[in-house]
Formats: structure tokens, sequence, C-alpha cells
């Protein structure tokens, strides 16, 4: 059976326009045809009239962490500590439902898509299996698992810890064991820990080339956490393929990247210069302080590195530094803020993204053949790009996952 999306203006991926009243006719869960709206009466179809609303690509987010909840909300989040602190026998159970929760916020924000850049004790995993054996709805999952990291990680069940070359080409080959879609390298510390050089790079060349080469065997693409010139300029030199953050580039890595046409995910959320108060509350002043230098140092290198012309995909880091899940949308803004145009920051998000994981035949774009996978928005986000969170409706595979008006997000 037919499924026709009326009365409906389009942005499709690829032009700067929206496409005015139009159609997307649908079979299958696969986008059919996309024509001028043509009044009239459809046999065997099943008409959806979207009433003048805007019609996007599913959004894409190509970097965040589903099952993580850095500050927790203390009404709406499961306990997972007793009051002493110490840790329930529930509390991975705990994470499990959060992650189920996290789907729906997803889904409620119109993003169809989602790169998780490291979990909980490969929970993600199933997390993916479920979704997509269809006990719950939910947005399609590229999995990191473990995040490869030089010490324990600052979150439970986060890291793998191996040590050189060939401890790196094993942890790589763990990963496999669990079927994930990429790898993930976390070659500067975390931007949170006072006392540590977050601008030193944490494995060596060698090692680093050893975890990719490995990577790259199995045809899977290596992302890392970077936030320095020089862990930068390594990954790249060994091959690496998709920059999380690029905090502090230098012109030498600016070049290095746009020579070999890689991917950057700027993450401004993370860290931006104007936390939520959720953050602000959580941390100790001496976080906040260094937060707000490194958010300086990231932004400027972010808006460097686009005007020099790098390529840049979608990405929020939600999950961390209080950015709440179902909120993703406000990065929208902050990359006009760096000189994007409206229409060039919903591409980072639908065409590009697309591109940067390796779905660009089949996701990004609102054209023939393509997934039925929309956002379907109140306004016009190439006028105004704080209408991508107004999100009244999200489809995924043709089928409506969301309709719902409540979940907007202050900007």
């Amino acid at each position: 059976m037919y499924k026709i999306l009326k009365n409906v203006n389009i942005f499709d991926g690829e032009s700067d326009q929206l496409l005015k009243n139009y159609m997307v006719v649908l079979r299958n869960g696969m986008i059919e045809q996309v024509k001028p709206w043509a009044q009239g009466s459809y046999e065997n179809a099943q008409v959806v009239d979207l009433e003048g609303r805007t019609l996007t690509p599913g959004f894409i987010d190509c970097h965040m962490h589903m099952l993580l909840e850095e500050v927790r909300d203390k009404e709406l989040s499961m306990a997972i500590t007793y009051p002493g602190g110490e840790m329930l026998d529930t509390a991975q159970a705990a994470v499990a439902y959060t992650g189920v929760l996290n789907c729906r916020r997803m889904l409620n924000a119109g993003f169809t898509t989602v790169v998780d850049g490291g979990g909980n004790s490969y929970m993600e995993c199933a997390l993916k299996e479920a979704i997509g054996k269809g006990y719950f709805p939910g947005p399609d999952l590229q999995i990191a698992g473990k995040q490869i990291t030089t010490n324990k990680a600052h979150f439970v069940g986060f890291s793998m810890e191996p040590f050189g070359p060939y401890g790196m080409r094993k942890a790589v080959r763990d990963l496999m064991y669990h079927s994930v879609d990429l790898v993930k390298l976390q070659l500067s510390p975390p931007i949170r820990m006072i006392g540590r050089n977050s601008e030193a790079c944490d494995f060596t060349e060698e090692e680093i080339a050893a975890a990719i080469d490995e990577a790259h065997n199995y045809a899977v693409p290596v992302h890392a956490h970077l936030r320095g010139a020089t862990a930068i300029k390594r990954f790249l030199r060994s091959g690496g393929d998709i920059v999380v953050h690029g905090t502090g580039m230098d012109d030498e890595g600016i070049e290095m990247m746009l020579k070999s046409g890689k991917y950057m995910l700027p993450t401004l959320l993370s860290p931006t210069p104007t936390p939520s108060d959720a953050l602000l509350n959580a941390k100790p002043q001496a976080v906040v302080d260094l937060l707000a230098r490194t958010a300086e140092r990231h932004w400027a290198s972010a808006k460097k590195a686009y005007q020099a012309g790098v390529k840049m995909a979608f990405s929020t880091d939600a999950g961390t530094l209080g950015i709440r899940i179902g909120s993703n949308a406000l990065e929208f803004v902050n990359l006009t803020k760096i000189g994007m145009s409206n229409a060039q920051a919903l591409k980072t998000a639908t065409s590009e993204a697309a591109k940067a994981i390796g779905m660009a035949d089949k996701v990004g774009y609102v054209k023939a053949g393509y997934r039925a996978n929309f956002a379907v928005l109140d306004g016009d986000p190439l006028e105004d790009i704080t209408a991508t969170a107004r999100v009244a409706m999200t489809f995924k595979d043709g089928r409506l996952v969301s309709d719902t008006q409540e979940n907007k997000v202050a900007m």
C-alpha cells in the first residue's frame, strides 16, 4: 500500500531552498516519488496531510552517548546509588532502561540515526539489537562499544585500557567480538579532569597506527576523541577516519584535514561558553573554570577549521556535560554562530552526516530510492533555525514513530 505525505514544504538535503507545496509518495518504507502536490483523490493510498509544515530528512547525530547521564535529573533519573554513595545492585538495569527512554527522546527530537561514541559495558550492543528486532522504537544506532583509553575512563563500564601496539590490536579484536560499527580511541584526556594536560596525546603514534590498521582490517572506521593539536596530527598521520571535537586544531592539522577530506565532528555543545544551569550546579568551580577556558579554545578552533573549508558533520556529545538527550537541536544554533548558513547547518545533520558515516546511499536526503526517514517541523528552518526544535512528527522507514507538540527546546 502506498502512503502519501501531502501539503508539505521540503528541505531535501541538497538544495538551499525549500520545495514548496510538494508531496512525497512512499512504499514499503522507501521514498518512491517526490513531486509537486496535486489536488485530487488517491486510491489505494493512505494520505497524511502535513498542513504546510516543513519536512526534512531524519536528523543524524554523529557523536553522542545514549547510555550516559553525567549530570543527573534528581526527579527523573532512576536511582543508581544508596544515599551514602554505594552503587545499587540494580544500577546497570537502570542504565538500560534509561537507554530505552533516550530512544524515545531522540525520535521525539526528529533524530532517526545516531552514532554512539561509547556506552556502558556493551549494553548499547543489546540496545541496538532490541531496536532492530522491534522490541521498542528507536533511532538506527552505530555503536563503538567501549572506548580504548590509557587510563580507566571517567564513566562506569566505558573503557578498555590496552598497552603497546599489540595490546591495541587485541583491544580492537575484542571489540569486533561485540560487532561494533566503529572503534573509538580516546587520545586526549577528558576535559573536566583537573591536573591533566588536555593538550597531551595519551597514546604513541605506533600504538595509534596499530589500532587503526587492525580496525581497517575489519573494514571498521576509527573515530577519536581529540582535544589537542599533537593528538589530532598523530591520528591523521596514522590514517584515522573521523576527528571528534578537534579542539586546538592548528594550521598544519587543518591542512591535513583538507588534503585527506576527513570529517570533523565539532560538538559545539561540548563544551559551550554558555553551560546549562544543571552543569553549573553539579560541578565544582575549578571544573567550571576549566570548561570555560576549554570552550573558548574549542569554539575558536572549530570556527577557524570551518572557515578554512574543513568538512563538518552534526554532533553534540549529548549525555555528557549536562547536555540533555533530546535537546540535540541546540547544536544547529551553535553551528550558525561559527558562520554556517541555516541551510549549511541543516546539511550537517542530513546529507553531510550521511556521507561522514558511510550511509549517503540510504539516508540524509529526501529523494526517490532513499529510506523514508523524516523530521516534520513547525516552521521554516531556513528562515528560523530554531524550528529544528519544533518537531511535530518523526517518520522512520515510512512509519510514524513520534507525533508530539510537547518536546520544544528553549533556544
